[in-house]
């Protein structure tokens, strides 16, 4: 008897695959003849039990290349390091590749290839992927969103630009690249136009009022547009925060508020 008991809870042990490899994770994706690397941090408790919510994170300018690692050293990240129990999803952190943005149609492409093979590997939600990002991470959250608006069920976006058309710190290329991928920039309005487009989704956005790199006004007209469309769209402007102020602030909501980044 002690052994058939024994035997039924080692076969019901087997059919619930658990996860030997948790943490994050080194994974890589091939689009044509490059490889691209990745990291995914899975929570510790991870199984095919059930299915999971999944963040997308992307990084802010300066950290792009090929080594998948240098997106995962400040902001979600960190948070994860600091108290894993607060970040019960799949976190997936993409790279751009040196000399591109978020803005660029390749790269944007990428991060949906890379959210693919996440979401089969993992189990992933469908129903519950949370898109985010700092800066260029913002940027390229709305237009991901954009292009893909059926993919998401939230946006969290920190000091993200809109209208790229008078950036300093972006190149000619760059406003080209956005213009080409993202047909809204070039609209009339292309707060409003983006708004209509992602409207559907909750939306979170934090902005410093005193950023010296993306002006504060790019998320106050966002946000205004996306109440004329009447989204539920969530604002936090931050008094004196500066561009990098305005994540650390932003950020530390999460210590705050377990569960923030986290599509319930």
């Amino acid at each position: 008897m002690r052994i058939a008991v024994s035997f039924v809870i080692v076969m019901l042990a087997a059919c619930v695959p658990v996860f030997a490899d948790t943490g994050f994770l080194d994974r890589s994706v091939t689009i044509g003849n490059v490889t691209h690397r990745y990291q995914v941090y899975v929570p510790a408790d991870h199984s095919r039990g059930r299915a999971w919510p999944v963040v997308v994170s992307l990084h802010f300018d300066g950290v792009q290349g090929m080594d998948g690692l240098l997106p995962t050293v400040l902001g979600i990240a960190d948070q994860i390091r600091r108290n894993r129990s607060r970040f019960p999803a799949v976190v997936l952190f993409p790279q751009a590749e040196l000399g591109k943005r978020w803005l660029d149609a390749d790269m944007e492409e990428l991060v949906i290839a890379e959210l693919d093979g996440t979401m089969a590997e993992f189990g992933g939600d469908p129903a519950r992927v949370s898109l985010t990002g700092f800066s260029m991470g913002a940027t390229g959250a709305y237009r991901i969103a954009y292009r893909w608006p059926n993919r998401f069920a939230a946006i969290i976006a920190i000091a993200g630009r809109v209208d790229t058309s008078d950036a300093q710190t972006y190149s000619n290329r760059d406003k080209e690249a956005d213009r080409k991928a993202n047909p809204f920039v070039t609209a009339a309005d292309p707060f409003v136009t983006l708004a209509e487009r992602i409207g559907h989704l909750p939306i979170t956005i934090f902005h410093g009022d005193a950023d010296e790199t993306v002006p504060v006004e790019q998320s106050r007209r966002l946000v205004a547009a996306l109440k004329g469309a009447r989204a539920n769209v969530r604002y936090q402007e931050y008094s004196g925060a500066t561009h990098t102020g305005s994540a650390d602030k932003a950020y530390a909501v999460q210590v705050e508020r377990p569960g923030t980044w986290v599509t319930d």
